[in-house]
């Protein structure tokens, strides 16, 4: 978590030093995301273990060369429940089984022509 720390501490800094008075309404607003962030750093550090850890520190948080990846958000038409698909899966499958009540979902693309309302 030492990443999350120094980011934190970096932005304190720069909060601290920008001169909004801490009681103005700015300074509110910069000093309360700051203590959401250290909350959630708290967070993280507390509830993660060792092993989620590691693996968080093995990222480069800074490394923007991987192509991003993007979901697409479905609804079942059986029972509401909203699922997150990535690109690759529209890619490779053209139903998905709802995880909630088993219904096939159909994914991919549509001739809007064909819908009617």
């Amino acid at each position: 978590m030492e990443y999350f720390e120094k980011k934190i501490t970096y932005l304190r800094g720069l909060c601290d030093g920008s001169g909004f008075d801490p009681e103005s309404k700015e300074g509110k607003i910069f000093h309360g995301i700051m203590d959401i962030l250290e909350d959630m750093a708290f967070m993280l550090e507390t509830f993660l273990d060792d092993a989620d850890m590691e693996d968080m520190e093995k990222i480069d948080w800074d490394d923007d060369s991987e192509e991003p990846v993007f979901f697409y958000s479905y609804i079942c038409p059986n029972c509401g429940e909203e699922i997150d698909v990535d690109e690759a899966t529209m890619e490779l499958e053209t139903e998905l089984a709802c995880p909630a009540c088993g219904s096939s979902i159909p994914m991919g693309t549509i001739d809007t022509e064909d819908l009617k309302f």
